[in-house]
């Protein structure tokens, strides 16, 4: 069903309402609103105007990139000095325009408390209230452009870090098996939402999408495959946004962004997304691969940003009980919430002389600067920008390199079975020896959990595992070994699906352990049982146990201890003499050529 078609079938059929109700061009009035005196007859119940709800992404996201929530992370002393952290790491082209907001606005602060003092001054009769002090208008725009340049830019990449701080530590533990049902419900489809477009053909379009993307936007396959992604934008889009990952793509470098998408049923959601190039041996930009996590439920109330929770508490204050009116001393506590230590201790220290010499007290004290609301709570000291959050985003002395933050910094994309060949890897794992090698070569550790593994690839089924990564390519005698070189690590396999419906390349995932994070139990320990999936035809086929089917996977590629059945669990029949090595050797290349332009 189109969407035009969609739309035209939702308007409503006449109502037998219609003709005795004249619709009228001007707003009703509330229901609460109706006196005494107001009971006519009438079919008009006078509803009150809707109200936009907190948990309206749409409205959400206007008041998420805004100059007011700047504003209330540059007024909290902790999370002005990690925004300030940030842009010197990060963003360091932005820390001086930083420091001039922040002078501007205590420019303007002072300019208020002047005015505000000026408002007590009794006018003469007819004569309007003082005014002590205005601002240059050049100034003001100067301010202005900063302001600007600060919220379309800076605070977009401050927020971005922030989220994805916290979805790469729900990430770990979920693919661990230590994350909270709560944290399930709040971050949707981890992990799970993928897509791979192919820059060599016109306007970039899709060419593999994992079942989550379908599923989180709402489009189906037939729509998204050879399509473009910007489908998912809309009217409340950043214009700024969009240009940042257009010029990434055009640039072939990686990018990480938090942009309002809409689904196809035209609800927003707002979507963290990372997209990184996939590079050929050459260096050359083959694909990119797209990773979007719904990061609604975070936005909603504030719940993943402190910063943003302050903001939408004072919008729904100032909404019950409209806008404080501010007086001198309040004016006087905003300035001072703005100086620095420095400044502040400079101006105690001058408050802490003049009483001592005049010993005046009562109510025309000025507001002592060390009970000012904007400084007061606990700090946080030595908490703040730790080694493993640091580790997270990769450092800006490499330039663009193609490496993503967070748990994505290790990921591979693997042909799908038989091939199972590693053909691109994130920059992190990009060492020599491992492209173009049979993934289940890199895999060690219990003999069920390489059968589960491969049985779940071969149905094209999404697996989950704790293995033992190999540091290089290795027979199934040598992994059997104790003595194999190995580092225990979480796998996250999801496949990706083509226009024929068919598995087109699987992206893994890799978490190395609990150094991520530092947080998860190292004690856990998790175990995975072969999974079950549709069967298939070949060695696919449900009449093939996992044991079995690690065997043919081993005959298919010539390894030795095919033979071994019962060393792997099963036994299978093996074709002898050159007519044989050459007939397998054929199957191989058969199999290659079906992936030759991947």
């Amino acid at each position: 069903m189109s969407a035009a078609g969609t739309a035209a079938r939702s308007i409503s059929p006449p109502s037998l309402f219609d003709a005795a109700d004249d619709r009228h061009d001007h707003d009703t009035e509330p229901t609460t609103a109706l006196g005494s005196g107001s009971d006519e007859p009438s079919y008009d119940l006078k509803p009150p105007a809707p109200s936009i709800s907190h948990d309206n992404i749409e409205a959400l996201s206007e008041r998420f990139f805004s100059l007011d929530h700047l504003d209330v992370i540059l007024r909290d002393h902790n999370l002005a000095a990690r925004f300030t952290r940030f842009l010197n790491q990060y963003r360091p082209q932005h820390a001086q325009a930083l420091t001039r907001y922040r002078e501007t606005k205590k420019a303007m602060a002072a300019v208020e408390y002047a005015n505000a003092i000026a408002e007590q001054i009794l006018a003469a009769p007819g004569h309007p209230p003082y005014v002590a002090a205005t601002l240059d208008e050049q100034f003001e725009a100067r301010s202005s452009e900063i302001a600007e340049d600060l919220v379309d830019d800076a605070l977009p990449a401050y927020i971005t870090h922030r989220l994805v701080t916290l979805v790469t530590d729900t990430l770990v533990k979920e693919i661990t098996g230590n994350n909270a049902p709560i944290m399930r419900e709040l971050i949707p489809s981890l992990a799970e939402v993928y897509c791979v477009t192919d820059p060599s053909l016109r306007d970039n379009p899709i060419v593999y999408a994992s079942e989550e993307f379908y599923n989180t936007t709402q489009y189906g396959r037939e729509y998204t495959i050879g399509r473009n992604c910007r489908f998912l934008q809309g009217p409340k889009s950043s214009n700024s946004t969009v240009q940042r990952l257009i010029k990434a793509l055009a640039a072939g470098q990686e990018i990480c962004e938090t942009i309002l998408n809409y689904r196809r049923d035209g609800s927003p959601f707002m979507n963290l997304l990372m997209t990184a190039p996939l590079y050929d041996n050459k260096g050359a930009v083959r694909y990119f691969l797209g990773c979007q996590i719904d990061v609604s439920s975070l936005v909603e109330g504030g719940r993943g940003l402190e910063s943003f929770a302050q903001l939408l508490a004072r919008d729904r204050s100032e909404s019950r009980f409209g806008g404080r009116q501010k007086d001198a001393k309040h004016a006087l506590s905003e300035l001072g919430g703005m100086l620095t230590e420095e400044e502040s201790n400079m101006v105690k220290g001058q408050t802490r002389r003049g009483s001592e010499e005049t010993g005046l007290g009562g109510s025309s004290t000025p507001l002592p600067l060390s009970h000012r609301p904007t400084r007061g709570g606990r700090r946080i000291l030595g908490m703040d920008d730790t080694a493993a959050e640091r580790g997270l985003w990769p450092d800006r002395a490499l330039g663009p390199s193609g490496r993503l933050p967070g748990v994505y910094q290790n990921y591979l994309l693997v042909r799908p079975y038989p091939s199972l060949r590693i053909t691109f890897t994130s920059p992190a794992l990009r060492i020599p020896g491992l492209l173009q090698t049979k993934f289940l070569e890199r895999i060690g550790g219990p003999l069920h959990v390489r059968e589960g593994i491969l049985d779940a690839l071969s149905h094209g089924t999404g697996v989950t595992a704790k293995i033992t990564w190999l540091t290089h390519s290795a027979t199934p005698g040598d992994r059997d070994s104790m003595g194999m070189q190995g580092k225990p690590r979480w796998i996250h396999c999801t496949p990706l699906l083509g226009s024929d419906e068919r598995v087109g390349v699987w992206m893994i995932v890799m978490v190395e352990s609990e150094e991520v994070t530092g947080a998860l139990n190292r004690g856990h320990q998790q175990l995975q049982q072969p999974l079950q999936g549709p069967a298939v035809e070949g060695a696919a086929s449900s009449r093939f146990t996992g044991g079995k089917l690690y065997a043919e996977y081993l005959r298919r590629e010539g390894k030795p201890g095919a033979e071994e059945g019962s060393q792997y669990g099963g036994s299978v029949r093996s074709r002898g003499g050159k007519e044989s090595v050459r007939e397998e050797h054929r199957e191989r290349e058969e199999v290659d050529d079906q992936f030759r332009d991947f």
